[in-house]
């Protein structure tokens, strides 16, 4: 069974590296806060590096952690179908409830969904593909890029389900998200249905969950 109180780049690691090593040196990872081996830090690290407020004491960057920065994954380009090496930062990274590691972007978000309310163990999605965000995972949260919500599986199908029911009655995601609805759309999909729906997802707009949720959502159209 996975050891879900690892480094969640530790995690990656175990489930998809094979073994790989990046360096030798020995000493204290700055990424996952444990004595380990990989590169010296101030040799890996570049200047543009921005993220130094989630950095540990220490004085290297593990294999672990050096494994969740690759910028040209053959593991990843196998995992996903593509034809040359692929950014870790560019995916999101699921790990789900029977211990399995997927990389997936925002077109597998109703696999995504279907994966976090089965009780995956690990949620870290990425919106931009820009950024790295697995060293950065808090452990027992769901992510979305820099943003951690406390997980609540029930929540999240209830404001789902009502979400995706007003985008399958015409109305853009961002009227969804914004609650600012074209007047059309209103008379279109008709007064009662919409005000019954709108006046469920209400009272958690501007949530954290309510945000989350709305990265999720999908049709079926």
């Amino acid at each position: 069974m996975e050891n879900t109180q690892l480094h969640p780049c530790e995690r990656i690691y175990h489930l998809g590296a094979d073994g790989k090593i990046y360096g030798n040196t020995n000493g204290t990872c700055r990424i996952i806060g444990k004595e380990s081996t990989g590169l010296p830090f101030q040799k890996w690290v570049r200047k543009t590096f921005t993220d130094q407020a989630f950095l540990l004491p220490g004085d290297i960057i593990s294999n672990e952690a050096l494994f969740c920065f690759d910028e040209a994954s053959e593991i990843i380009m196998k995992k996903t179908g593509r034809n040359k090496l692929q950014r870790f930062r560019t995916y999101s990274h699921i790990i789900d409830a029977d211990g399995q590691w997927h990389c997936l972007t925002k077109s597998d978000k109703q696999d995504i969904f279907t994966m976090i309310v089965r009780g995956a163990t690990l949620v870290a999605l990425t919106d931009s593909g820009q950024k790295h965000i697995l060293f950065k995972h808090r452990p027992g949260m769901w992510q979305l890029d820099d943003m951690f919500v406390m997980p609540d599986i029930e929540t999240l199908k209830f404001l789902h389900t009502h979400m995706c029911d007003l985008l399958e009655a015409g109305f853009s995601q961002t009227e969804v998200i914004t609650g600012n609805y074209l007047q059309y759309r209103i008379a279109k999909a008709g007064l009662k249905l919409w005000k019954e729906k709108e006046d469920i997802i209400k009272p958690y707009r501007g949530i954290p969950l309510f945000n989350f949720t709305s990265w999720l959502l999908f049709t079926n159209k």
